[in-house]
This record gives C-alpha cells, sequence and structure tokens, in this order.
C-alpha cells in the first residue's frame, strides 16, 4: 500500500495511524444518526484520541514524515470535534 522508499520504517505506524482512523470515522458515523453515545464507547474514543495523537507526535519527529504527520492531526482535530458534538462537550 505505501512506497516503502518514501515511508521507510513508517510503513506500521502509518497503517496503525490508518487503522484508529478509520475506527474513529466508522464511530462517528454510527453515532452521527443516533446523537447517542454510551460511556464504554465514549471511553474507547478517547482512548483511540490519545493514541493517536502519541503516534502522531512519533511520526512528527521523522522529518520526511513532518508535514504529513501536521496533516493527519488536522484531520484528527475535525473528527474529534464532530464527536465532541455528539456527545455534547465543547
Amino acid at each position: 500500500m505505501f512506497n516503502q522508499s518514501l515511508f521507510g520504517d513508517s510503513k506500521p505506524l502509518l497503517q496503525e495511524i490508518d487503522l484508529k482512523m478509520s475506527i474513529m470515522e466508522s464511530i462517528l458515523l454510527l453515532h452521527s444518526t443516533s446523537d447517542y453515545a454510551d460511556t464504554k464507547e465514549v471511553y474507547k474514543v478517547h482512548q483511540i484520541l490519545l493514541e493517536m495523537l502519541n503516534l502522531l507526535l512519533i511520526l512528527e519527529q521523522e522529518p520526511t514524515m513532518a508535514s504529513l504527520a501536521k496533516e493527519l492531526s488536522l484531520q484528527l482535530q475535525t473528527i474529534q470535534e464532530q464527536y465532541n458534538k455528539i456527545i455534547g462537550t465543547s
């Protein structure tokens, strides 16, 4: 999926970020129709957000990945804002 020469050792990290981003988007889509999230789901989302932030910080340390990490951080921030609207926090 990723060009090894371009991404080097970042490939597993990028795959994990992609997986977690997909999970977050799925959760958001599921709850955007019901406007309800139970406590377990909210905890899971917060846990994934923290994991994603850590992964993005690691990715940012690689000079060739810094701009991509920043773009992904903005994307994650948008997802987080949308989810916060669903659960009623700001």
